[in-house]
């Protein structure tokens, strides 16, 4: 995970080197926003201190991008049971929708 600050996220969208992107863990209950680059790279939304910016919901994370100007965000779900029980994955550990505010 690459840490960024807001205005550097919009102008890499701004840019479109990378899609904006909400990831939530099953496990965990809070939602991280930033973008995703076309390797699979996720550049995490910071504050200007470089903390990581932690959202306790879908809506949050939404409404965050929002305010940054977007429209439309990748929405990932990722799992790590098959990682947890000691099975390699079959398939990828993460699903993925296009989702629209």
């Amino acid at each position: 995970m690459i840490k960024m600050t807001q205005q550097e996220l919009i102008e890499r969208f701004d840019a479109q080197t990378l899609a904006p992107t909400i990831i939530n863990t099953a496990d965990a209950t809070h939602y991280l926003v930033g973008g995703e680059d076309e390797l699979g790279n996720f550049y995490q939304l910071t504050a200007p201190n470089k903390r990581p910016l932690l959202y306790f919901s879908l809506d949050q994370a939404k409404t965050q991008l929002k305010q940054m100007g977007l429209t439309h965000a990748h929405f990932e779900l990722c799992s790590a049971y098959d990682e947890m029980i000691g099975i390699e994955p079959q398939i990828a550990d993460k699903s993925s929708i296009e989702i629209r505010f």
